[in-house]
């Protein structure tokens, strides 16, 4: 018996691989369980079609009865729609404990494909289709399908979830170099993440970074094609199943063919700020030499930015003393990997900060008397790196004073790497800061507002805010402590968001996941954040004054965010300032989580155990919300 657990135990990865492909071929035999019982494709329902008037306006009416029930995966329709119309579907319907009852849903056309799809899922006694008919438009056809079918997406997901699962549960060195697994959790879910993604905007103001990106890529000579366009200017249909998303697929590689607008940059070079965007117009740039299809471009762009991610946040994780389960956990969000995967500079920002924190924690608390140069530049150059896209992260460069190593030298060198530090810390700041100045001393009132955001002017809320500045300094303290400061991600008159949905399990546009995934969130968070780990005493009892330091540098960035989109994205003189998001706040959660350390609230778990909690957690969530928010129209 023995001699036969032992050859097991040698065999367990063969073993593991055939389990999960077979549960994979598992969850596809019960995807596609009614369509073995009885599957059909096309029954067309078009003579059913109906022109009735009702309240004075034409529609379209489509009836279809069965009385002993018959099961409908997926709703078809075909025809010329010249605009945006919604369809609304009315059922009978048997549940699955054979009750009747009625349903109601609803879709949309549009002048983008002459044929789209509704899945449905249900089986229906009757169905009743009914839709505005507008000038133009013809239904020249309707059909229901519950065909058995192969999910290649549905497929990908099973095989990755549960390699993962198998990996933290049954394979050692993914315990021991926690490091190692989330390379392999952020490369398996952000390419499938990428690889799924359609040619359209979906994460925070992506078509205002893809601009750039395509920009940076394209050289000297810049082509813009229709597909482009559409993409800069956020005028894609939104599809959400299979079938619409493969029309969109085939409608953008089409128009990505050839340049209707072509323009000549002035220069080559760009702007500091615009130094993030590289590794995606690296990408983008090799996807176009290799002439690709644009829906492929702009799904290779992605990598470039989750490549650079997964290295960054690798190295962060392996070379954290401090705190490191709580790194990774973070890093597998989906918020955070959803950034990795899109068109932005926030991965960057993000990762970036991140490391340089944990190299300074290294030299600060865990290092010895002799300074680590190496260390002490390269966290200096990742901060600096960090914030040229969002300055008001800079403060962090002054967490550079705090070197134990820098206080010990002799008086003169250690005011000269002090005011280097603060030389370096005020250049930065005056990127975000000197602009605004300039134009206001220029009378050039209208500079620096986002249009998006409504009358919006940097130059003009300075100047209001320096003639009232108590109601400037009640407006921010108002606004950073306010329980419900992180809401306009979401319905706000709800009232069902937390901030740990917004902050780390959002994907934009694509939508947050509900308050019920907090009840797994924050509890391990809580326990990320107050583990017994070896070193916590050296972080703990640093000096007041070091704390106090590190306390006022998260306060000024935090004032410094709500500043910013005081200024350039809130209406000049409101009362409320907009725009303000809780991922913004991600770059600084490793700085929160040693200010929270201490040795008198303790956290006792086996290292073993806390790995797999805090990687099968992350799992779950990242599961939860790629299921749940991306893929849901095509995983049926």
């Amino acid at each position: 018996m023995n001699r036969v657990w032992d050859r097991l135990k040698k065999q367990k990865r063969i073993l593991a691989a055939l389990v999960i492909v077979l549960a994979a071929a598992c969850v596809e035999l019960i995807a596609n369980v009614h369509a073995l019982k009885g599957g059909y494709d096309a029954l067309d329902i078009s003579r059913n079609i109906t022109v009735i008037e009702e309240g004075g306006v034409e529609k379209y009416r489509v009836q279809f009865q069965a009385a002993d029930g018959i099961y409908v995966r997926q709703i078809r329709l075909l025809g010329n729609f010249p605009e945006n119309t919604i369809y609304r579907i009315k059922t009978k319907e048997i549940n699955g404990f054979g009750k009747k009852e009625a349903g109601s849903y609803s879709d949309t056309v549009s002048s983008y494909f002459p044929e789209y799809s509704t899945n449905l899922g249900k089986k229906v006694t009757s169905l009743r289709i009914t839709m505005k008919k507008t000038e133009g438009m013809e239904l020249k056809g309707v059909a229901l399908s519950n065909r058995f079918e192969l999910n290649k997406f549905r497929v990908l997901f099973v095989l990755v979830l549960l390699s993962l699962l198998y990996a933290i549960g049954f394979e050692k060195a993914f315990v021991k170099n926690v490091e190692w697994y989330f390379a392999a959790f952020a490369l398996s879910f952000g390419i499938l993440l990428i690889a799924l993604a359609q040619p359209m905007c979906n994460s925070w103001d992506e078509q205002i970074h893809f601009k750039r990106t395509y920009t940076i890529a394209s050289g000297r000579t810049v082509k813009w094609s229709e597909a482009a366009q559409d993409i800069v200017e956020r005028t894609n249909f939104r599809c959400n199943t299979k079938a619409e998303f493969a029309q969109l697929r085939a409608y953008m590689n089409e128009k990505g063919k050839h340049a209707v607008k072509q323009e000549e940059r002035a220069s080559m070079l760009i702007s500091y700020k615009d130094v993030a965007y590289l590794p995606m117009a690296l990408f983008l740039g090799i996807g176009k030499l290799l002439h690709l299809p644009f829906s492929m471009l702009f799904a290779f762009g992605k990598f470039g930015n989750l490549f650079l991610y997964v290295f960054v946040m690798f190295w962060a994780i392996r070379l954290a003393k401090s705190k490191k389960l709580f790194v990774a956990f973070i890093a597998m969000m989906p918020t955070s990997l959803f950034q990795a995967c899109a068109y932005t500079y926030d991965a960057v920002v993000f990762s970036f900060l991140t490391l340089g924190c944990v190299l300074w924690c290294r030299e600060t608390f865990f290092g010895e008397e002799r300074m680590n140069v190496p260390g002490v530049l390269g966290a200096g150059c990742l901060f600096v790196f960090g914030c040229l896209s969002k300055a008001v992260y800079i403060p962090v460069v002054l967490l550079l004073l705090l070197l134990p190593q820098l206080q010990k030298r002799p008086r003169k060198e250690k005011a000269a790497l002090g005011v280097g530090i603060l030389v370096i810390f005020a250049l930065v700041m005056l990127t975000f800061v000197l602009p605004v100045i300039t134009n206001a001393l220029a009378g050039n009132l209208s500079f620096g507002g986002d249009s998006r955001g409504g009358d919006t002017s940097a130059v003009r809320q300075l100047i209001s805010m320096i003639r009232h500045p108590w109601e400037s300094v009640k407006l921010m303290f108002r606004s950073v402590f306010a329980l419900d400061n992180f809401r306009n991600l979401g319905d706000v008159e709800s009232g069902n968001y937390f901030f740990g949905n917004l902050m780390l399990l959002s994907y934009s546009s694509m939508g947050t996941l509900g308050d019920k995934w907090c009840v797994l969130l924050l509890p391990v968070l809580t326990v990320l954040l107050f583990a017994q780990e070896p070193g916590n005493e050296r972080i703990a009892r640093c000096r007041a004054w070091e704390k106090v330091w590190m306390w006022g540098i998260f306060s000024v960035i935090v004032l410094l965010i709500w500043t910013a989109l005081y200024l350039s994205f809130t209406p000049v003189g409101a009362m409320e300032i907009a725009g303000v998001q809780a991922r913004y706040y991600l770059p600084l959660l490793y700085l929160f989580a040693l200010l929270l350390t201490n040795t008198k609230i303790r956290v006792q778990i086996g290292t073993s155990a806390i790995v797999k909690l805090a990687c099968v957690s992350a799992c779950i969530l990242q599961a939860a919300a790629l299921s749940g928010l991306a893929l849901g129209g095509r995983l049926l």
